[in-house]
């Protein structure tokens, strides 16, 4: 049954008309990318495409290009094709003993920190208050003088 149905979900999208491409600067895609590779910025990129393409475009626009294409590139080669897709069965996996008496005892020195209060040190006085002298401001480098 699973196989009927890949079958008829492959028919689905290769019945499906392709999409036009959404940024004007997709015919120009190899050449960019090729400038890319001879070191050029996304300033001189802008500044070439439109002198010599006559297509206006700033440079965040070509980086923007560039980037969004880098991730289509990068998805596309780590989904696997609906057709393609084999279903092998694997053996369940059992930790090792070994593993698992270091998670566990990982998992153990965690709760001991939880559960641990904190320990807070109480700041040094850096300013007093006394409501019997006038306030005085301290030179850095003497001593407070208590009177």
């Amino acid at each position: 049954m699973r196989l009927a149905m890949d079958a008829k979900f492959k028919e689905i999208l290769d019945g499906l008309p392709s999409k036009r491409p959404r940024s004007r600067l997709e015919p120009y895609g190899e050449l960019i990318s090729e400038l890319r590779r001879r070191g050029r910025t996304y300033r001189d990129i802008a500044h070439i495409l439109g002198e010599k393409c006559q297509v206006q475009v700033t440079a965040s626009g070509v980086h923007d290009f560039v980037r969004t294409r880098s991730r289509v590139k990068r998805k596309s080669t780590k989904r696997p094709v609906i057709g393609s897709m084999k279903t092998v069965p694997t053996a369940p996996i059992v930790p090792s003993p070994r593993k698992s008496s270091a998670s566990d005892e990982v998992h153990r020195r965690i709760e001991a920190l939880k559960a641990r209060k904190a320990v807070t040190k109480a700041a040094p006085d850096k300013f007093r208050f006394d409501p019997t002298q006038p306030l005085r401001l301290k030179k850095p480098g003497k001593p407070a003088m208590d009177q």
